[in-house]
């Protein structure tokens, strides 16, 4: 037995409250090493006498299900309702020879009298406080993002554009600095609404709307005002509203960790230095201060008029506008205490306001429950990118880092993710993909497969082109028609939550080139294909053969029996007939 592969922590993402009644258990263990894997926990009778008189601490025995496999671990998973809402628990470690019970203080024969009654060396789970639980608004797992870098969306009023526009082109020669403008605004978002809704579409989040001198608009001069050449505030409460008639929600972005050299704040600070009232909203060291870039000074988020003035800007537009959540710009370098005073503050204005923090790391320092709702969740979308579009991954590789990243969070914290492929701080999926279209295609089916909300960047269904920024800003082009599969996946996971947020993941079939895998809930289970390189034949898994399946795509019957023929780059969405 491969004792130093066996992992467990409790209060973590392999021991957490699901809900207000049930704990969900995660054991890892090395690649079949282990045939079973027994939870022991709390018997609902107690402490009961043997028959020599001695009092025995009772448990009840959990068979754990393999969740997944891949090249180096399993991973093994149990649900359980516990009478009492708190839990001491252990594992019975069994690899076909030996058994070893694995408890808090580490392995001891499963035969130890003494262990066996010692509760306090087991694991603890000491309490469901419903407080204490991770809830996201129900309404985020179902949720399509589509993100839009306003300046270069669509030009639907152009009395208020800039000095200087350009004609809107969405060429690869296009000019697209930082103060380059096209035009771009929220008229031209409102007039467009029809469109996102017939694409599926039922959420848009905007990067920063507030006024700036830049096109990218995170350096912000006044947090309180909309920037003129984008619109104005009866234009953002019409996106709003018009948005809800729609069923579309509108997410803006809070830039709080930094603030704009032109600001009248930073302005001051700079020109009167200690006898300015905002000195201390900065990070001064004689003539530097501390930026994220040197025309974005950075803000001191625990000094109380900073925490004041920025929870002051976060409720404001949640009253004046209506809007559904906050997309939080570089949430990592802002204090978690800062975090927590802005998640009681807009949550008691609107207790199902989305929290969704920029995070590119492991998150779960943020994601307790007294922070965000979810973050951008980069690390799930990776491994997708890596296989699909670029090619660096192997099937197998892809499973073991699509996994890891899954199994990063609890179930219901990835109830709450916004995963996403691209946006407007990477290249885009298109280009990544070397603008083949079949690629892109699969990278946005197996998207749709991930638990919680999922984003697409502007100009995707488009398949628009672009390398890093800016070139990953250009302008939309409207005089192309939609040609991705985004709608059709959209309209799927809305009649098929199994496919997104109410589905497990079950991998049936890897291997470098191909992956079979099936999401499956209480109410039904569909089957997914992907091949990558070379038309190729591959084995059926046994639970597929002999049956007849709608491919749900093209609404076509497939009747699969040993074998399958793929072409390459191709997918398949298979529901039985």
């Amino acid at each position: 037995m491969e004792k130093q592969a066996v992992l467990h922590k409790t209060k973590s993402n392999y021991a957490y409250a699901y809900d207000a009644q049930t704990l969900h258990f995660r054991l890892r263990s090395k690649r079949d090493d282990l045939l079973a894997v027994t939870l022991l926990i709390d018997h609902e009778d107690g402490w009961l006498p043997n028959e020599k008189g001695v009092w025995m601490w009772q448990k009840k025995q959990v068979t754990m299900r393999k969740e997944f496999s891949t090249e180096l671990f399993d991973y093994w998973f149990a649900e359980v309702q516990p009478h009492n809402l708190k839990a001491r628990y252990g594992f019975l470690l069994d690899d076909g020879q030996t058994q070893a019970l694995f408890v808090e203080r580490g392995f001891f024969s499963p035969d130890d009298e003494f262990i066996q009654n010692d509760i306090n060396s087991y694991f603890s789970f000491p309490y469901i406080h419903e407080n204490d639980l991770f809830v996201a608004p129900a309404w985020v797992k179902e949720t399509v993002w589509y993100q839009i870098f306003p300046e270069r969306f669509a030009n639907g009023d152009m009395k208020n554009d800039p000095q200087q526009t350009h004609a809107w082109s969405s060429a690869a020669s296009a000019v697209l600095g930082e103060f380059e403008f096209y035009g771009g605004d929220l008229r031209g978002i409102i007039n467009k609404l029809p469109y996102l809704a017939d694409l599926g579409i039922s959420g848009i989040y905007l990067t920063p709307i507030f006024k700036s001198p830049t096109s990218h608009k995170y350096d912000t001069e006044d947090y309180f005002e909309i920037d003129p050449h984008f619109g104005t505030k009866e234009d953002l409460r019409e996106l709003v509203d018009k948005a809800h008639q729609l069923g579309i929600r509108i997410m803006l972005d809070a830039v709080f960790n930094h603030i704009g050299w032109t600001s009248y704040q930073f302005k001051d600070a700079q020109t009167k230095g200690k006898a300015s009232k905002y000195y201390d909203w900065f990070y001064f060291e004689e003539d530097s201060y501390l930026n994220f870039s040197y025309h974005m000074p950075k803000l001191n988020t625990s000094h109380p008029e900073v925490i004041d003035y920025l929870i002051r800007v976060a409720t404001y537009w949640i009253l004046e506008a209506e809007i559904d959540g906050w997309r939080l710009d570089v949430a990592n370098e802002v204090d978690h205490q800062f975090w927590k005073k802005f998640r009681a503050a807009v949550k008691s204005i609107k207790p199902d306001v989305y929290i969704c923090g920029e995070l590119w790391h492991d998150s779960q320092a943020w994601l307790n429950g007294d922070q965000f709702d979810g973050v951008m969740n980069y690390p799930l979308a990776k491994p997708i990118q890596e296989w699909l579009a670029t090619e660096r991954l192997n099937g197998h590789e892809f499973l073991e880092q699509f996994v890891h990243a899954y199994t990063r969070y609890p179930k219901n914290q990835n109830l709450g993710m916004m995963t996403l492929l691209d946006s407007h701080d990477t290249p885009r999926i298109t280009t990544s993909a070397q603008n083949d279209y079949r690629k892109v295609d699969m990278c946005f089916a197996l998207l749709a497969t991930t638990p919680g909300a999922i984003c697409f960047y502007y100009g995707s269904e488009i398949y628009l082109q672009g390398e890093d920024d800016p070139d990953n800003r250009r302008c939309m082009n409207w005089e192309v028609t939609p040609t991705s599969n985004i709608a059709q996946l959209t309209q799927l996971r809305k009649n098929y939550p199994t496919i997104g947020y109410a589905g497990e993941y079950d991998f049936l079939s890897v291997t470098d080139h191909t992956i079979i895998f099936k999401k499956y809930s209480i109410d039904e289970t569909i089957y997914f294909v992907f091949h990558t390189k070379g038309r190729e034949t591959v084995d059926v898994p046994k639970e597929m053969q002999g049956q007849t399946f709608v491919e749900l795509i093209h609404s076509q019957l497939i009747p699969l029996n040993e074998q399958l023929q793929l072409d390459e780059y191709s997918y398949l969405i298979l529901k039985k007939s």
